[in-house]
């Protein structure tokens, strides 16, 4: 993608004021859940992220931890995708976490994980958008802690 055709003044850039914060989680008894910004999706069940588009995309996909790596696709512009098509575990490294919980350093791992499209330039529709679709999922999978893995 040459930059240099990009109007950089189409994005709406938000100064961060505050950090939050928090208490630790004890991972050996937590149930943890996956969140990818690979751009990963089951095509059977969902359509693509719209990865062409220079605003970014803003919604979340989710499918079960128990995929199979040929059963995803991915939609995401702005990193190269060899590496997680020959592998997905680099980005989705559900086989990796599984491992872990059965050598009890993670309580239990989510049935469900979350992808989103790492490329979203416009923090206030993250803020609004993104998050709070995560937070929702997340919440109703009732998951102590949560594993993100950037593209």
């Amino acid at each position: 993608m040459d930059t240099k055709s990009i109007n950089w003044k189409l994005y709406k850039y938000i100064k961060n004021e505050h950090s939050p914060g928090g208490s630790g989680v004890d991972l050996s008894t937590a149930k943890v859940m996956l969140i990818s910004s690979a751009g990963a999706y089951l095509p059977t069940k969902d359509k693509p992220f719209n990865a062409s588009n220079l605003l970014g995309d803003y919604s979340i996909r989710t499918f079960p931890s128990s995929t199979k790596s040929l059963d995803l696709d991915y939609a995401h512009n702005h990193y190269d995708q060899t590496a997680v098509r020959k592998d997905m575990q680099v980005l989705l490294p559900l086989e990796h976490l599984k491992a872990l919980v059965q050598k009890d350093v993670i309580g239990a791992f989510s049935d469900i994980v979350i992808s989103f499209m790492g490329y979203q330039p416009w923090v206030g529709k993250v803020i609004k958008k993104t998050i709070p679709a995560i937070l929702e999922t997340v919440k109703h999978a009732g998951v102590d802690a949560v594993f993100l893995v950037p593209s």
